[in-house]
């Protein structure tokens, strides 16, 4: 059980580091970024197990802080 709690701990930083650093906001990479928030919700709402949930929440975490950096560059989201 201590095993599953580190590696998760492990996976959920390492997915937070990384997705943060490489992201650099574009016309390219800003499309859709609200599309895919609603596609995240609309799988969290359908339900899903302990572990996919920290998947989406990290997902839906790195979503919104590129989003953020997209209308701060003032690019589109749509």
């Amino acid at each position: 059980m201590k095993k599953t709690y580190t590696l998760l701990l492990l996976l959920v930083a390492a997915t937070y580091s990384f997705a943060g650093s490489n992201f650099t906001p574009s016309k390219y990479q800003c499309a859709g970024i609200e599309q895919r928030i609603d596609n995240i919700n609309s799988k969290m709402r359908a339900g899903y197990s302990a572990r996919e949930g920290e998947q989406l929440k990290n997902q839906l975490r790195n979503l919104k802080k590129q989003r953020y950096e997209c209308k701060k560059k003032g690019f589109s989201v749509n």
